[in-house]
């Protein structure tokens, strides 16, 4: 069975933004209260938050292949990017600094597990070897 990609898409939407979410409370925790500027500009160029780039470049391939409409492009084929998210979050890879920080946010935010539970659902069964 196919993965549907625009759905795959989506929750990986929101679980980027319930990550995004969650750092940002724990930011505030200790630096005070931020804007939404001061936020953007934290996310788009700070160390801190790069963890975060392997999962904002996987929503991009896909993004960049849905608009390819059969198109000859670089974009990836939807089975190897359900293949990329499957090897990134179901189980992510604590070797990795992604899967080390995914984890701990998977241990402290229910909303980052409901939207984890959401993609791994939205994978559905691991291919047979």
């Amino acid at each position: 069975m196919a993965t549907d990609l625009p759905a795959l898409r989506t929750r990986l939407l929101d679980l980027h933004r319930r990550l995004l979410e969650s750092e940002r409370v724990d930011l505030e925790r200790y630096g005070g209260r931020l804007t939404g500027a001061e936020f953007l500009q934290i996310a788009s160029q700070s160390f801190r938050l790069a963890w975060l780039r392997p999962l904002s470049e996987l929503i991009v391939a896909i993004d960049e292949t849905l608009d390819a409409d059969g198109a000859e492009t670089t974009a990836a084929t939807p089975e190897s990017l359900v293949t990329q998210v499957r090897a990134l979050i179901a189980p992510p890879d604590p070797g990795t600094p992604f899967g080390r920080r995914y984890l701990a946010m998977l241990q402290v935010s229910p909303g980052v597990v409901m939207a984890h539970s959401a993609v791994v659902q939205a994978l559905g069964p691991r291919p047979a070897r």
